[in-house]
């Protein structure tokens, strides 16, 4: 047995017990791991702080080498987000957050670059009243930095670029976006030229860049459309947009 020390963030928790949970977390040096947190529901337990959903801590865990449900053994609180239990529009984005992190992500797949996404997106809806376009912008740099963003620049058909052309659309199919030309008939997820300079930028840049962007509403609805399409085909499933993400 190994002692494994850690940042972590929760993704998810289930009951095990009267008194215990399992608690799934994304760390910084362990990627995605599940945990046994015996007693974490004993009220002399929470003197150090709940284990809560979104919760950024420090983390000493048992690895196991026989299964992959490890035992929590100490857990301190770095930093809570009380915007979230205040708010139920930044509560659910953070709930958009979280899931998506645990359906894109293996077990013990280590992404040190996508723990800060996930932390730093939590910070910017905590302070943020525009979680559209951070939310955005989180779907696509998590896309970019596990391999399945498609190019943004260039028709992936014929590779004519996209610079000064009327436009693109999004072929699931081909994994990727085709020019109106090689798109024909077919064209059903169209995105004009601001949306595409606008998937690059939230691509590329920071939360708190990202934030500043101010964004039509109809780049908004398209930059959404992109987002659903690409994780749909990731996922093998529909997302789920929710309804109060305007």
């Amino acid at each position: 047995m190994d002692f494994c020390k850690t940042q972590a963030i929760t993704l998810r928790r289930s009951d095990y017990s009267n008194s215990s949970q399992i608690v799934t977390f994304y760390t910084r040096a362990y990627g995605k791991i599940r945990a046994l947190a015996k007693g974490s529901k004993r009220a002399e337990r929470k003197s150090r702080g709940a284990i809560d959903l979104f919760s950024y801590t420090e983390i000493i865990f048992v690895q196991k080498e026989s299964t992959d449900l490890h035992l929590l053994a100490e857990w301190e609180p770095l930093r809570d987000f009380p915007a979230f239990r205040k708010d139920i529009e930044r509560f659910y984005a953070a709930c958009h957050v979280v899931e998506l992190a645990y359906e894109l992500t293996e077990e013990a797949d280590r992404n040190e670059p996508l723990f800060d996404l996930i932390l730093d997106t939590l910070y910017g809806l905590s302070l943020s009243k525009r979680t559209e376009v951070v939310l955005r912008a989180f779907e696509l740099q998590a896309l970019k930095l596990l391999g399945y963003l498609p190019q943004l620049e260039e028709c992936v058909n014929c590779g004519t670029g996209f610079a000064g052309n009327p436009g693109a659309v999004f072929s699931p199919v081909g994994n990727g976006l085709l020019c109106k030309r090689c798109a024909g008939e077919k064209a059903n997820q169209s995105l004009s030229p601001g949306a595409l300079r606008a998937a690059a930028f939230l691509a590329s840049s920071s939360t708190a860049a990202c934030d500043r962007l101010r964004l039509p509403q109809r780049v908004s609805e398209e930059l959404r459309s992109l987002s659903r399409g690409c994780l749909t085909l990731v996922l093998n499933k529909p997302v789920e947009m929710r309804k109060f993400m305007r």
